[in-house]
């Protein structure tokens, strides 16, 4: 698995790669991220997820990945993301991998207490 997070941290400026999609598969991750409009099937031993995405996606169309892999639930995530970086700040402040996996303890229990909360209740003033 530290193989796999070298990778990830190697390749954290790209939305979408190949190299990645398969490590992650390899991992027993399923990505949900989908390949860009303009992939295509190579027929490569180190393409086979790619692939299979890909062939998905052409047969069933992009709405049914979508549901498949739970793409809704992402948007989700990434707005939970989003709050965290605005209340924490971008980046892990400890330089220090030992530093930084204790930060990132931290940082998991108060998500936990964030969410023990529950949903907040909006309401539109109009």
């Amino acid at each position: 698995m530290a193989d796999l997070s070298l990778l990830l941290r190697q390749n954290h400026g790209a939305y979408y790669s190949i190299e990645r999609t398969e490590a992650l598969s390899g991992a027993g991750v399923t990505p949900v991220i989908p390949p860009p409009a303009h992939a295509v099937v190579h027929g490569e031993e180190r393409t086979r997820r790619h692939d299979q995405i890909v062939r998905y996606i052409e047969d069933k169309g992009i709405y049914a990945f979508h549901k498949k892999y739970g793409y809704g639930v992402r948007s989700l995530v990434e707005a939970q993301i989003s709050r965290i970086k605005r209340c924490i700040g971008e980046r892990l402040l400890t330089q220090e991998l030992a530093s930084q996996e204790g930060e990132g303890v931290i940082i998991a229990n108060l998500l936990n207490r964030w969410n023990a909360f529950g949903k907040p209740v909006c309401v539109k003033n109009a």
